[in-house]
């Protein structure tokens, strides 16, 4: 073993390990990814900031998609582009996406829309769908967003306002259109609420307050009555559809665009850091080697010495006589020389009056050798008797 550690040696073969291991790292790691195209997000569903059916935190609409179900009306959710949405389906509801459109999307919508179709187009912040739509939201001024509900509602007669009488709007934008066949139909004292316009031979439908039609709000004022208005004044025979795709929820996405907007990016970079770390280092140290720390094990000797000491210290020559007596008693039973006459003639003079044979040291070592001189004596009888 060499004289030092610290580091660890690292020869061709475990270099070729190692880049094997990073190698299917990444490998395996895009793998998973590419696994998971087709990506329904779990992530958040609860969260109040979500307008989706699938949430029931106090702002999603998942109370609107149940009741419209409880009623038999043939509701469904939307998880695909628009480029193909189905013939059959006569109104879709468009209610904060959260993602723009796709290339050839916003195309494909209108064209869906003008065959006599209705968007219902539910937003409270400005996206690339209001704008496509040619409507805008602008905020009102800061003094008045401390007001709280707004009542003093102004309504255009009409289908989509029959039986409305009450809306506890939380609004805080005026709803405008450039386009010149725009109609607002329901304006608070802050601006316009709900405003449709002509698509073809559709109709495109704008609400400014997704609180209205929320989980929380639905049941409130003439809230429900609004929804089913806005949803089956233009319905006919066909299905009601809800947007989740721009929700995020079966959105069909490549490797990469998968990988750049996950949460794992991070901790997959850095786990792609540390393996690109370990091959570039290919086992060489990190500083000096450090010498290797070796365990020192006492010697029996040492024993010995300290309870010689001990003995000396304390002048306890008698005592030790009679450790010495004894020790040689069990070393002739267990060699099986304790018969031996000259050994028990040795161990008999020794245990009379010892006090008197071990006056000195001198006495002591003279005593000592002798023991063990008999005892030796007698081993080698037993072995030339053997």
């Amino acid at each position: 073993m060499g004289a030092a550690v610290g580091g660890f040696g690292m020869n061709k073969g475990g270099r070729a390990t190692w880049l094997l291991i990073g190698g299917l790292g990444i490998v395996l790691f895009l793998a998973a990814y590419g696994l998971v195209a087709v990506e329904t997000s779990q992530t958040d569903k609860q969260s109040p900031q979500r307008r989706t059916t699938y949430s029931a935190a106090a702002g999603g609409y998942k109370a609107l998609y149940l009741w419209l179900q409880s009623l038999d009306l043939p509701v469904g959710r939307w998880e695909k582009t628009f480029e193909n949405l189905p013939q059959d389906g006569s109104v879709l509801v468009l209610v904060e996406p959260e993602l723009g459109p796709g290339t050839g999307e916003m195309d494909a919508l209108k064209e869906w829309i003008s065959d006599g179709r209705t968007l219902v187009l539910i937003a409270s912040r400005p996206n690339p769908f209001l704008k496509n739509m040619e409507f805008a939201l602008v905020p009102v001024l800061a003094m008045h967003q401390k007001e709280d509900k707004n009542e003093a509602l102004l309504f255009q007669p009409g289908s989509y306002t029959q039986g409305i009488h009450t809306l506890e709007s939380n609004g805080h934008a005026d709803l405008t259109s450039q386009h010149p066949e725009t109609v607002v139909l329901i304006r608070s004292k802050w601006g316009g609420l709900l405003a449709v316009r002509a698509e073809g031979n559709g109709r495109v439908i704008c609400l400014s307050d997704p609180d209205l039609l929320s989980n929380q709000s639905l049941r409130d004022g003439d809230h429900a009555r609004l929804a089913l208005n806005l949803l089956l004044a233009n319905r006919g025979d066909g299905s009601l559809l809800i947007d989740e795709y721009h929700h995020g929820y079966g959105r069909v996405t490549s490797v990469l665009e998968h990988f750049a907007h996950s949460r794992a990016l991070v901790p997959a970079l850095q786990g792609m850091l540390l393996l690109f770390v370990l091959w570039a280092a290919r086992g060489r140290r990190f500083g000096l080697p450090r010498p290797l720390i070796q365990k020192k094990r006492r010697s029996s000797l040492e024993y010995v010495k300290a309870m010689a000491q001990l003995f000396q210290r304390g002048r306890a020559r008698v005592l030790a006589f009679e450790a010495l007596v004894h020790w040689t008693e069990k070393e002739a039973k267990d060699s099986l020389v304790h018969r031996d006459q000259t050994l028990q003639n040795k161990l008999l003079a020794a245990r009379r009056n010892p006090d008197k044979q071990v006056v000195s040291e001198r006495d002591l070592l003279t005593s000592a050798r002798g023991l063990y001189s008999a005892l030796d004596e007698a081993r080698r009888k037993a072995v030339r008797g053997a």
